[in-house]
């Protein structure tokens, strides 16, 4: 009871150790008016400010930002929150990332992708003063930012790859490759049944929405069409990481419970 008890304190501490992304000091949307892409959608300009720099993410409505970048705050100047580009603008070159703003953490921006792969959110690091990209990966949930023990920013989250195998088909064959390339030799297999049925389970029900047939009959004709479908897919692995943004970055797996479902 007393070790449950000090696991579960340490628990919280570590907790309440992690950090979120920093506060932005205001946030500034221009209408642009309606969007080319129809259906309702507005164009508009995100900017959020922060002390050494703006972000700017022009939204015209379709899948991606338009244009993302950062601007630079010089001499006390606030720049203005404008579609137009202006000289010192940084923008992220579009065939290296497309995505939208996600949040700053000191120097560094990060930006998400235009979609989820996986059941995973790809995202990527940028440098506030060069534009240069530091990092990418997908991650399941949310980013943790460890207290700092020296100039590199050390982060943990839910690291998503996917796999060349079938766990939930071949797992004694699958397994030990998956373990040999996340570098976790005594990882226990999760389950991937559970992960494997959720998700067939969810197709189902999506796929009867989108038909206006959310019914018992519907669900019970989409669930086998989604199990075949899913069912023979390879897997997607999700285990907790410490990164530290160096030169080159570290991924480091750590305990934790792993999870797994099929790719998309």
């Amino acid at each position: 009871m007393f070790a449950g008890l000090v696991n579960t304190i340490v628990a919280l501490i570590s907790i309440s150790a992690a950090e979120s992304f920093d506060q932005q000091q205001h946030k500034r949307t221009v209408d642009l008016g309606r969007s080319p892409a129809g259906f309702g959608a507005r164009a508009k300009v995100n900017c959020y400010f922060y002390p050494n720099f703006m972000v700017k993410e022009v939204d015209m409505g379709e899948k991606g930002a338009e244009r993302l970048a950062i601007v630079p705050v010089k001499q006390g100047v606030v720049p203005k929150c404008t579609r137009v580009r202006s000289k010192n603008e940084i923008v992220i070159n579009p065939r290296e990332w497309s995505g939208y703003f996600k949040g700053v953490k000191g120097d560094l921006v990060f930006f998400d992708a235009d979609d989820g792969s996986n059941g995973g959110m790809p995202f990527a690091i940028y440098h506030s003063r060069t534009g240069k990209k530091l990092f990418e990966d997908s991650a399941s949930g949310d980013l943790e930012f460890l207290p700092a023990q020296s100039s590199a920013l050390v982060m943990k989250y839910m690291r998503v790859i996917g796999t060349e195998c079938n766990a939930f088909q071949d797992s004694t064959a699958c397994w030990p490759q998956i373990r040999k390339t996340i570098g976790l030799e005594n990882a226990t297999m999760p389950d991937c049944k559970k992960g494997y049925e959720q998700s067939a389970h969810d197709l189902a029900k999506g796929r009867c929405q989108a038909q206006g047939s959310d019914n018992a009959k519907c669900f019970d004709k989409e669930l086998q069409l989604a199990q075949d479908q899913t069912y023979s897919t390879v897997s997607v692995i999700a285990y907790p990481v410490e990164v530290t943004l160096g030169s080159p970055a570290t991924i480091k797996p750590v305990s934790g419970e792993l999870k797994c479902w099929p790719a998309d």
